[in-house]
């Protein structure tokens, strides 16, 4: 069983695995559209990258059943197509943890200030949500420096100037 990760799944990696591949899955976009009392895509359109972990054989039971509790809040699963970074490799099937719409977490679309606004004030068992968007958009940065994620990276900097405003407000 392979399980792919597109946020803090890929800088948050606290389960074992037995390989780990970079890749993208289509026909989804990453938005900041849903809320958490923990942790936050959304079906789209585009190309979703992230990394896709193959479960230690055995204990893929147990793992999931660690991952369903860690994505709890509003995530269903669904099967899709991962398409490895590496063109060699053929595309092949994994379980994706997303948020829709009909849960009670989803937020939806908001202005990108508005989002960023909550994403600087939000904070829970997990940690700031700040951290969260920091190091996502580093990891995507890292591991596919290529891919121009508008949506990540717009709100990477409207947060970081969020972030100078207060420090520059405390230095007075």
């Amino acid at each position: 069983m392979w399980v792919f990760g597109y946020g803090s799944l890929i800088w948050k990696v606290d389960f074992p695995y037995q390989d780990k591949l970079v890749g993208c899955i289509t026909g989804y976009s990453r938005r900041f559209w849903q809320g958490s009392t923990d942790h936050r895509g959304v079906p789209g359109k585009g190309c979703v990258w992230g990394v896709a972990y193959r479960l230690p054989a055995g204990k893929e039971e147990e793992v999931k059943a660690y991952l369903d509790f860690r994505e709890k809040g509003g995530y269903r699963t669904t099967t899709v197509n991962f398409y490895p970074k590496d063109p060699a490799t053929e595309p092949f099937k994994v379980l994706l943890y997303i948020g829709t719409c009909d849960n009670p977490n989803y937020l939806g679309p908001a202005p990108l200030e508005d989002i960023a606004e909550q994403i600087f004030n939000a904070a829970g068992p997990s940690g700031r949500n700040t951290e969260y968007l920091f190091e996502l958009a580093n990891s995507i940065r890292n591991l596919v420096p290529e891919d121009a994620d508008e949506h990540l990276f717009s709100l990477e900097k409207l947060v970081k100037e969020r972030l100078e405003g207060k420090q520059s407000l405390n230095c007075l």
